[in-house]
């Protein structure tokens, strides 16, 4: 939706705003954050802390309307066609990310944690937490927050780096969603296996991951067990790239195995994506259909 993304100032290439370098996406009609601090000197770690987290800090009124405003431009565009939802994507640990890359990130991070965490984790935690408070005051049931903890291999970071400047501050972040009413689901890719256990003791509702990098049945004997919501299941380079007889018993196996549990909810990880067969697109949703999970349009 138009509204929610900024449009390239140049389309097709690339414009320096403020200090960071952005670029047309290419793919929507949106811009993308490119670079940050374009031409500055970058040959050691220590650049990073050249960029002072308080420019990503906001006034919380202002967003709370902010957001108000697009979902009142989106209810007035669509009715009750579609559901709007806002997904938070720094939570934390992809703040970092998003600003510096992986490379540059992960660097700074191991050589110095603790200085790290006081220019970084701790101011952004903060503006996270704030950030969270303007989705409770919103009228959506769901708010969706991600945070890429891991790659497709695992975590990127040993267990410890974690425990001591990302889950503690969790809590502090989600705190506000409790007493709001709302539901939250948690949105992370990468294998994130090493974290299920984890994850669940947090106040998070569902989680919504990647598969097949995270083995499902991890997911069943942790998410499921415990009744709380998993979103996915389906393995998108079946979907993609095996025969419509493949994706149909796929999609059948993967509904069988997931709703003996409360949570279950079925999903292609990342999207339905263009270059999906069309015959691979069909078999899924009949699958679904013979299985009595319909998609209502």
């Amino acid at each position: 939706f138009r509204s929610s993304a900024r449009p390239p100032k140049v389309p097709g290439g690339s414009w320096v705003e403020g200090d960071t370098l952005y670029a047309d996406l290419g793919v929507f009609p949106t811009s993308m954050p490119l670079e940050h601090l374009p031409g500055l000197d970058k040959t050691g770690p220590d650049w990073v802390y050249a960029y002072d987290p308080a420019e990503d800090d906001f006034d919380l009124e202002e967003k709370t309307l902010e957001l108000r405003r697009m979902n009142g431009d989106f209810r007035a565009r669509f009715g009750s066609a579609a559901v709007h939802y806002h997904l938070y994507y720094t939570t934390l640990f992809m703040w970092a990310v998003v600003k510096f890359d992986w490379e540059s990130f992960m660097i700074a991070a191991a050589l110095d944690p603790d200085r790290f965490d006081r220019h970084f984790w701790q101011p952004w935690t903060e503006i996270s937490r704030k950030h969270v408070e303007a989705l409770c005051r919103m009228d959506e049931e769901v708010i969706f927050v991600h945070d890429d903890l891991t790659m497709s291999t695992g975590p990127v970071f040993p267990p410890e780096f974690y425990e001591t400047y990302i889950f503690p501050r969790y809590r502090h972040i989600f705190e506000p969603v409790r007493p709001s009413g709302k539901k939250l689901i948690f949105v992370i890719d990468g294998n994130c296996d090493a974290f299920l256990e984890k994850l669940l003791e947090f106040p998070i509702d569902a989680v919504m991951y990647e598969n097949p990098a995270t083995p499902y049945q991890r997911v069943l004997d942790t998410w499921g067990k415990a009744g709380r919501g998993f979103i996915g299941g389906i393995d998108t380079g079946i979907l993609t790239r095996k025969t419509p007889e493949e994706v149909y018993m796929h999609t059948k196996e993967v509904i069988t195995a997931g709703r003996v549990y409360p949570g279950f909810m079925i999903a292609s990880c990342g999207g339905l994506h263009g270059n999906i067969p069309m015959e691979n697109m069909l078999a899924y949703f009949e699958a679904r259909n013979a299985e009595g999970i319909t998609a209502e349009l």
